[in-house]
């Protein structure tokens, strides 16, 4: 029994102790730190796992436009930030990112120019400064980088915006059937965001989370139209916002511009149809009927040309 208390009261007092660390000070500053420590960890890791234009270029293209923000117009960085929601792009990448990303494109291209020029240069390898060919390949090579970011911005707009008109006429087919099954406007574009992939989708998402934040449905929906920069989309959201403050019927304005989008389509396609024929002379005049030449009259030559030898 002696021994039973001994040991009771050596627990008790080995249990007040932890109890008591674990409420020091030196304890919680210990356990923040493990903590933070762990956070580092875990924000390394989510940091490494980022693509390389976000780890490395875009911060790159932050620090250039700080360095040449004096000799960037205000009006090319709106017009890139316009480009940049076009594309989809924005927020992750910012229009003063692009244009620090122009200029050290357009350094890079000046350094490369440079090297070149050295290298396959005169004898000894030495840059003369006032010859008018190296002056005039140092500013092809300077407008050529300053470019290529852009270049590329405005194919991933235009690639964008193709998808977003090939699956414009299903998407505005299924809102329609929506509306007329006794669905609301709103949730009949949810319906068709769940029921169609791509860009088109995410705007529609983008669309919906505005009008539940608070947004007006009708400026909302002008705001698609300006992110997207499609035609075809913009006439149909201008028919549904007249509808809509004229107090006309939507189930009807869906129905025409469905048909009307089908009918633009098919319209487009016989464009690129017609089209087609003209495109196809070039190839077959540079490739196509040199290499037909060759096989059917080379034999012909060889034989002439021996006979009379």
């Amino acid at each position: 029994m002696f021994i039973f208390t001994i040991l009771t009261a050596i627990l008790a007092i080995i249990l007040a102790a932890v109890g008591f660390y674990r409420t020091s000070d030196r304890f919680t500053v210990g356990k923040r730190i493990e903590q933070i420590k762990i956070a580092d960890s875990q924000t390394a890791e989510e940091e490494l796992s980022k693509p390389f234009i976000q780890r490395v270029l875009l911060p790159l293209g932050d620090y250039v436009a700080k360095l040449f923000r004096g000799y960037t117009p205000a009006e090319m960085a709106e017009r890139t930030h316009k480009k940049l929601v076009k594309a989809g792009l924005f927020p992750r990448v910012t229009g003063v990112q692009l244009v620090g990303l122009c200029w050290f494109s357009a350094s890079a291209f000046v350094v490369l120019v440079f090297l070149t020029i050295l290298a396959l240069g005169t004898p000894g390898g030495e840059f003369s400064y006032t010859d008018p060919f190296n002056i005039v390949l140092l500013l092809l090579g300077a407008v050529g980088g300053y470019g290529l970011p852009q270049f590329v911005l405005s194919r991933k707009v235009r690639t964008r915006q193709e998808q977003i008109l090939t699956n414009l006429p299903y998407s505005i087919d299924i809102l329609s059937i929506s509306v007329e099954a006794g669905m609301g406007f709103d949730a009949a574009v949810g319906y068709t965001m769940r029921k169609i992939k791509g860009p088109l989708a995410e705007e529609f998402s983008k669309t919906l989370n505005e009008i539940r934040l608070g947004k007006p449905r009708l400026e909302a929906l002008e705001d698609l139209g300006d992110r997207t920069g499609v035609d075809d989309l913009k006439t149909f959201i201008t028919a549904v916002v007249h509808a809509s403050r004229l107090g006309g019927s939507i189930t009807n304005t869906l129905r025409i511009q469905a048909d009307s989008i089908r009918t633009r389509r098919r319209q487009r396609a016989q464009e690129q149809a017609m089209k087609a024929p003209i495109k196809i002379v070039f190839p077959l005049v540079l490739f196509i009927f040199p290499a037909l030449f060759i096989v059917l009259l080379g034999p012909a030559f060889i034989s002439i040309w021996r006979q009379l030898q």
